[in-house]
């Protein structure tokens, strides 16, 4: 089964434009995915949020990074194939379905080695991502770095889009 996270952090709250990515995001992933899989990480200062997506599931960010957000997030959702969406950005259609696709590998979107949002974490090696991501919540390892370290530590490949 495949759940979706869609990760808000401290650092985006300055984006005016944060509310309606939030909308278009929900709308999109609702209809293709389904409301019953999506869920949010926020941060307290976001609790307006619950009462405006009622269907999504809220999770604590009580550290308010993005890092910590996916940890929190991939945690939470052991047992299921996770689909991870930065908050920042703006889906479409086609990005949702070359990740859905290809359920089979772990994926990371990448622009000139910088995370571009979204990510698909397969069951079999959330515990791995998870376990990395625990070890290296407080370092300037960024996203793409901690990929790359699972696959170094515990050979699990991942597909970059």
């Amino acid at each position: 089964m495949l759940k979706v996270i869609i990760v808000l952090y401290r650092d985006i709250l300055e984006d005016k434009d944060l509310l309606s990515k939030l909308e278009e995001n929900v709308k999109l992933l609702k209809t293709y995915i389904g409301p019953d899989s999506l869920y949010a990480v926020i941060t307290s200062e976001m609790k307006c949020l619950i009462d405006r997506f009622p269907d999504l599931v809220f999770i604590r960010n009580d550290n308010g990074s993005l890092k910590y957000g996916i940890y929190k997030a991939l945690r939470k959702l052991r047992g299921n194939n996770v689909l991870v969406v930065d908050g920042k950005e703006r889906l479409s259609l086609d990005k949702i379905k070359a990740f859905i696709s290809t359920r089979g590998q772990n994926m990371l979107a990448l622009v000139n080695d910088k995370w571009k949002g979204i990510g698909l974490f397969r069951v079999i090696d959330l515990d791995y991502y998870i376990r990395t991501f625990e070890e290296f919540l407080n370092s300037n390892l960024d996203i793409p770095r901690i990929f790359q370290k699972v696959k170094e530590r515990y050979g699990i490949q991942y597909e970059v889009v």
